[in-house]
């Protein structure tokens, strides 16, 4: 049975997530596992090769026995590394996707509808080694299965979900009211932007760009651009510019306006 929840960010855009399911994080937790096995035996292949290359005339391995410690220690680190590591790099670098959320269209995010970052997605990693110790993820199984939002004990420590990846028909965004311009133009996204003095830009304004460069990765390109429409179309009539025409777009417009602005007051 899927759950669906509904976020309002705080551009005031409404995003409707169905939530993952038992049965799609497994085979995603399943698919990731794999990815770590072929790490593991890559891994031993190198141990076998160093193995070979440090025995000593008659096969004798002569100077394992000095580096015994060393090898453990690496060792644990390496299955750190890989077991906990692995799910860190991978929600942080790729927007909250392993390669097994990736295969199987899941993605983490934040309750809140955020990217997940790295505090966040260390905790929720972090947990799983204890997860996994208190009885190999059935811990894990019997939280998911019982939460009204499919979490597990990481994700309730780090207030983080997992979702089925969006398409533009769950992103409600509210319309704008603008006067209908007398003529449109096609400009060079550059030009456009450096059209609107920064300091023009009231606080209000300033601060949902801000929050929407933060943001905007977490979003798909047709979503970013409505959302960069809804910022700059109520500038741009404010200040009597005519609104433009395809192939303008709006995404590459606000970013100017939020680069413009930092080189004149420095970082927000």
């Amino acid at each position: 049975m899927s759950r669906e929840i509904t976020v309002v960010t705080p551009e005031n855009v409404t995003i409707e997530y169905e939530l993952a399911g038992l049965g799609s994080r497994a085979a995603a937790q399943l698919a990731d596992l794999l990815v770590q096995i072929g790490f593991f035996v890559v891994l031993g292949l190198i141990w076998v090769l160093i193995l070979s290359l440090t025995s000593g005339p008659g096969g004798g391995m002569t100077q394992l026995p000095v580096l015994a410690d060393i090898w453990i220690a690496l060792a644990i680190i390496v299955s750190f590394l890989i077991f906990t590591g692995y799910f860190i790099f991978f929600e942080t670098t790729q927007n909250g996707q392993t390669p097994g959320k990736k295969w199987l269209g899941l993605r983490v995010i934040k309750e809140g509808g955020a990217p997940v970052d790295f505090a966040s997605a260390s905790i929720r990693n972090i947990i799983r080694i204890f997860e996994f110790a208190l009885g190999s993820y059935v811990i894990s199984l019997f939280f998911i299965l019982f939460s009204p939002m499919y979490k597990r004990l990481g994700d309730y420590a780090a207030g983080t979900i997992v979702v089925k990846e969006r398409s533009p028909s769950t992103v409600s965004i509210p319309s704008v009211p603008a006067a209908a311009p007398a003529k449109t133009f096609v400009a060079d996204t550059r030009e456009a932007a450096f059209m609107v003095d920064a300091q023009l830009l009231d606080k209000s304004e300033i601060e949902a760009i801000k929050r929407f460069v933060e943001r905007r990765a977490a979003l798909k390109d047709d979503i970013q651009e409505h959302l960069a429409a809804q910022m700059a179309q109520p500038i741009m009539t404010r200040l009597g510019m005519p609104l433009p025409s395809p192939p303008f777009k709006y995404v590459d417009y606000i970013e100017l306006l939020y680069s413009h602005y930092v080189e004149e007051r420095g970082v927000l």
